[in-house]
């Protein structure tokens, strides 16, 4: 890639998060993974910089949970449960794809085959690099923009009132179906792995289906599947992903197996 077409990249990246870096090869780091930066001699990867990043998001959510803690009636084991939900790397890389980190991470393999850990350990690492790249008294206050453009906190605040944010997804949806069936749901996914020697394995679900309580069957969730340019790193990250979906597409249907 030319050097005007990576200053260019480099500028819209910027402006998708929000920060202009007076060190720019901060962020050049904080977007090169370890393998990317084997092969290319002189080039720093974003491991370090996440290190610094992990935590500072962590100080951040821990206390913006503090405040919220009043208000919410959060004891201390709530808010380390929320805490942990909230800068896992599902969540963080759901984080990174709202900001389009997909198309600007250095790495060897395709921008499709980027694992959701690895854009999850980008978003730490560019929060790393902003506050690195930010003047002392103001470090905390400028990594914050990062989450309030995109409304993370906001997204926050919303899932504690309506009390989703305590538990995972599948809780979510076990205890919508309890409600209506009263009954816990069997699920059935059917996995596809592709095998490859130069890469990992990967996980995608083609099908996912339900057991009917009246008739003993299962009955397909339409639609409910990865996507066609979708894979994970995990049968668990596959799984979590097909139940969002699933979530939201019994939710249309009022709940209603049929």
């Amino acid at each position: 890639m030319g050097t005007e077409n990576i200053k260019f990249e480099l500028m819209e990246l910027e402006a998708s998060i929000g920060h202009q870096f007076k060190n720019i090869a901060l962020l050049e780091e904080a977007i090169t993974t370890g393998s990317y930066s084997n092969e290319h001699p002189g080039s720093s990867n974003y491991q370090t910089l996440e290190f610094l990043g992990d935590r500072v998001l962590s100080l951040i959510l821990a206390e913006e949970l503090f405040k919220l803690s009043k208000s919410a009636s959060l004891d201390e084991g709530k808010m380390t449960f929320l805490k942990a939900e909230l800068e896992n790397n599902l969540r963080l890389a759901e984080y990174g794809e709202n900001i389009g980190l997909r198309n600007y991470i250095r790495a060897n393999e395709k921008r499709e085959d980027i694992r959701p850990k690895v854009i999850a350990d980008v978003f730490e690492a560019i929060c790393g690099a902003i506050y690195l790249d930010t003047e002392e008294s103001i470090r905390i206050k400028e990594v914050k923009k990062i989450l309030l453009k995109f409304e993370i906190l906001e997204r926050i605040k919303k899932e504690m009132s309506s009390g989703k944010g305590f538990l995972p997804i599948r809780n979510q949806f076990e205890n919508k179906f309890r409600e209506k069936h009263r009954c816990n749901p069997e699920i059935k996914f059917e996995q596809k792995s592709t095998l490859g020697e130069e890469h990992p394995t990967r996980w995608r679900i083609e099908k996912c289906s339900i057991k009917d309580i009246q008739t003993g069957e299962y009955v397909e969730l339409r639609g409910v599947r990865s996507d066609t340019d979708k894979s994970f790193s995990s049968k668990s990250e596959a799984k979590t992903d097909a139940i969002k979906q699933a979530y939201k597409y019994m939710e249309q249907k009022g709940w209603d197996i049929r």
